[in-house]
């Protein structure tokens, strides 16, 4: 019964979200999109689609287009060549009349631009059109608010990659422009003296790619001339986006009512989103675990001892977290001596007594620690006070203002990592995110080791073949399961298998919380201002992630299109 609930739930999202689409044996697999943007604000632009086309007789894009938005110079190409542009489009002729053929069906919001399936298969087509008047003059700035992918089209591509550059060739950079985007699930940057935007997850149905940018003065000169200000243009863009309220509506809306349209236009698309992420990781997580089944154990400390290559490859197959070598990092200061635990005790409130455990700097032992070590432990001098002594609300306030260093440690071993990998050839490409396939046969037998060393690990009580004495890397090992957040796991393994181990495991494990603790307090922290950091440049215009909502007031896109 159960289970026929979830399922009709499902069916009812999937009906809400995503309108059936009519050709739903077609498949656009890509539409990278290049924009070339000239002095008077005209704007070229080539779209190329990727994918399998099976039904139907055309592919089109319905453009909203007010009237100085004016299209010409269109030319559509396939693998097979270039093909006729027509001056009148008729949406009905047949699959044949259709076939190298391209042209403008004018409707009542404005033009489709239209063009021939012409042959079932895979194909890739190149459609090439200039707009006049898109980029806008107005009081503050230059710019526009552009939409380049439509929502509710009917066939959804997976992949949208925007790069946007001006014709002749002055860089857009994050000091001369501002950028945003909304509608879908990716990224905005300022790359190699342009604008990229790309998606990070399929479009569906509800999503668009729209682009908000704005030029400082004096880089163009556009036709097109405003009265108001490019303020007004973002103002409107950021409506219902999770970027910063710019100004008000001046509307009271209710809090039920601002409750239901955001479940139905926003909260059902993510939640389906949220599902297939979570479906998708779990289908790669079982991937893995047959992969580490065929490795079997590994008894042996991995990767050639290199933690900065563990710590690496585990991040990109999900075997540790981020941040995950920041507390091993404190933990082998505290072994060698470098940081010592001290227990205190506060007198609160009614007499209350709370213990806290602080940290004393006790000097470098430089003859012991490599240079992670020096620099971890430069960092954390930094933060104590006259009394050198790591306390809660100092090491709190010392990681929201000095993100960046801890960051750098991080990054430090993640790029040492990725050295060691990438002089071993572990990877046929380098790709976000990176799988299994990527991996040549020396990939493969480095994270066979680590993962078979985690396996080794959980298992150890049923497993474990060796006797204390046999065991001289036990405190490295534990390292290593501090690193894939099972460490309390294997040391209560540990003491039940060798209690003459006991005492030093309850050592260890005391050290091993508190290294936990403030790598927990430092990382927490650290991230809560990256962040704001992160929000702060994205809200005013330094790219950043996109946001699914708002991007209203666009202009060139509308809604709809695909195939048909």
């Amino acid at each position: 019964m159960r289970k026929k609930v979830y399922g009709l739930i499902l069916c009812i999202i999937l009906l809400l979200a995503f309108p059936l689409s009519t050709y739903a044996a077609n498949q656009i697999d890509s539409i990278d999109i290049q924009a070339i943007i000239y002095e008077d604000g005209s704007m070229h632009i080539t779209q190329n689609w990727e994918g399998s086309f099976d039904e139907g007789t055309e592919n089109y894009i319905p453009m909203n287009a007010p009237d100085y938005l004016t299209i010409s110079e269109l030319t559509v190409s396939d693998q097979n060549g270039s093909y006729d542009t027509v001056p009148d489009w008729n949406i009905d002729w047949s699959f044949e009349e259709k076939a190298g053929k391209c042209g403008i069906h004018v409707t009542d919001s404005g033009y489709e631009i239209c063009f021939g399936i012409s042959k079932y298969g895979h194909n890739r087509y190149s459609a090439q059109y200039k707009l006049d008047n898109a980029v806008g003059g107005y009081t503050d700035k230059d710019g526009v608010n552009f939409r380049f992918v439509n929502d509710r089209m009917n066939t959804t591509p997976t992949d949208v990659t925007v790069r946007i550059h001006l014709a002749d060739g002055t860089p857009i950079t994050d000091e001369t422009a501002d950028v945003w985007c909304f509608g879908f699930e990716g990224n905005i940057e300022f790359v190699d003296g342009g604008i990229l935007a790309y998606t990070t997850a399929p479009l569906t149905a509800e999503n668009y790619v729209t682009v908000l940018f704005s030029l400082n003065k004096g880089i163009l000169s556009p036709s097109r001339q405003e009265g108001g200000s490019f303020e007004e243009v973002r103002a409107k863009a950021f409506e219902g986006s999770d970027y910063d309220n710019i100004g008000d509506s001046g509307e009271e809306v209710s809090t039920f009512t601002a409750l239901m349209v955001t479940l139905l236009s926003i909260g059902l698309p993510i939640a389906l989103i949220i599902w297939i992420h979570k479906l998708k990781k779990k289908m790669a997580q079982k991937k893995r675990q047959r992969f580490s089944k065929r490795f079997g154990y590994f008894r042996d400390i991995p990767n050639e001892g290199r933690l900065s290559a563990t710590y690496a490859l585990g991040r990109m197959f999900d075997v540790c977290e981020d941040g995950a070598i920041l507390a091993t990092g404190i933990l082998r200061l505290i072994q060698l001596g470098c940081l010592s635990p001290v227990e205190t005790q506060d007198v609160g409130f009614m007499g209350k007594t709370k213990e806290t455990v602080s940290l004393r700097l006790m000097g470098s032992h430089h003859q012991q620690m490599n240079e992670y070590d020096e620099y971890l432990y430069t960092v954390l001098e930094s933060a104590a006070g006259s009394d050198a002594t790591l306390q809660v609300k100092e090491l709190e306030r010392f990681a929201n203002r000095n993100d960046t260093l801890l960051r750098a440690y991080i990054e430090k071993h993640d790029s040492a990592g990725r050295t060691y990998l990438s002089q071993k050839h572990c990877l046929k490409r380098w790709n976000v995110p990176v799988k299994l396939t990527d991996l040549t046969p020396s990939g493969e037998q480095e994270l066979g080791e680590l993962m078979g060393l985690k396996r080794y690990l959980e298992d150890f009580s049923l497993v474990a073949e060796r006797s204390v004495k046999e065991m001289p890397i036990w405190q490295e090992l534990m390292s290593y399961a501090m690193l894939f957040g099972i460490a309390d796991q294997v040391a209560e393994q540990m003491k039940a298998l060798y209690p003459e181990l006991s005492s030093e495991l309850t050592d260890y494990n005391q050290n091993m919380v508190t290294a936990y603790s403030y790598h927990f307090l430092l990382y927490s922290n650290m991230k809560k201002a990256e962040e704001q950091r992160e929000q702060e440049k994205r809200s005013s215009g330094g790219g950043g992630f996109a946001s699914l909502g708002g991007g209203g007031g666009s202009i060139g896109g509308g809604s709809g299109g695909g195939t048909r």
